[in-house]
């Protein structure tokens, strides 16, 4: 019996070192920017922002809106999404004429959210915002809210952001895909703590984004960062008013730099 025991201990002692070796050996678990994360909870009291059945979760609203817009182009070709945070959301919102000049002869799908990042994006993906259609150009620009976190590795962004193609080039394998660096942010008035913080993180993100980028000659870089800045860095408040979101001047820069690039 005793020996019967001791065997019995031996067999589970040696299964829990093989276990205990096997998780050793498992890939590390990614950062928080590389997983899929919901903001179904996200509240807002302006009833201009994303209405519907959820009431003031807004955020949920505008899931089932794009998720209703995604089900309405299903088996069809769409020209061009857009897929980031509010910098894309605002451009159909609260800029329409430029918007309209942007979908002139072509369909637009505009997957932006406001406040939205890379983890944010990375769940909405994974839950069908690139499902059903085919979109001819899909064009990526999100980082900005991650870097605006003081505590945030600008080296995990970029791995969202890695995560985030590795997702599009699976769910749309023939679109074209182009990326943009996380666009400079703060004016020279407006030169506070939480924009200058961010910028150094966006700008390390950025560099590892290209860096990726670079390695894969199917992705698009286009950067025109450049243009959206006066001498000093900083940008023009013509060109983005609060800092952060452009001007119908800044989306017109955008616009001249993508559309000669379209499929």
């Amino acid at each position: 019996m005793k020996k019967t025991m001791l065997s019995t201990f031996m067999a589970v002692a040696a299964a829990c070192l093989v276990a205990i070796g096997a998780d050793n050996t498992q890939s590390p678990k990614p950062p928080l920017e590389a997983t899929a994360v919901a903001k179904m909870e996200s509240r807002s009291k302006d009833p201009n922002r994303s209405p519907g059945i959820f009431g003031d979760y807004w955020w949920a609203n505008r899931f089932l809106n794009r998720h209703q817009k995604v089900e309405s182009l299903r088996g069809k070709t769409v020209d061009l999404v857009l897929v980031g945070d509010s910098i894309i959301h605002f451009w159909e919102w609260k800029h329409p004429a430029s918007w309209e000049k942007l979908c002139k002869g072509r369909s637009v799908l505009n997957l932006g959210y406001g406040g939205d990042r890379t983890e944010n994006v990375i769940w909405r993906i994974e839950h069908g915002e690139l499902d059903g259609y085919k979109a001819k150009n899909i064009v990526l620009m999100i980082g900005t809210n991650n870097n605006s976190s003081d505590s945030t590795d600008p080296a995990n962004v970029a791995k969202g952001i890695e995560t985030i193609i590795g997702l599009i080039r699976k769910k749309q394998p023939e679109a074209q895909l182009i990326v943009h660096p996380i666009f400079p942010r703060g004016n020279a008035s407006m030169q506070s703590k939480r924009h200058a913080a961010a910028r150094p993180r966006n700008d390390k993100s950025n560099e590892l984004a290209k860096s990726f980028v670079a390695a894969h000659p199917e992705l698009v870089w286009i950067d025109f960062n450049q243009k959206l800045m006066d001498a000093e860095g900083w940008v023009p408040k013509e060109l983005m008013p609060d800092g952060i979101h452009p001007s119908d001047a800044g989306y017109e820069i955008w616009m001249e730099a993508i559309l000669p690039r379209l499929k």
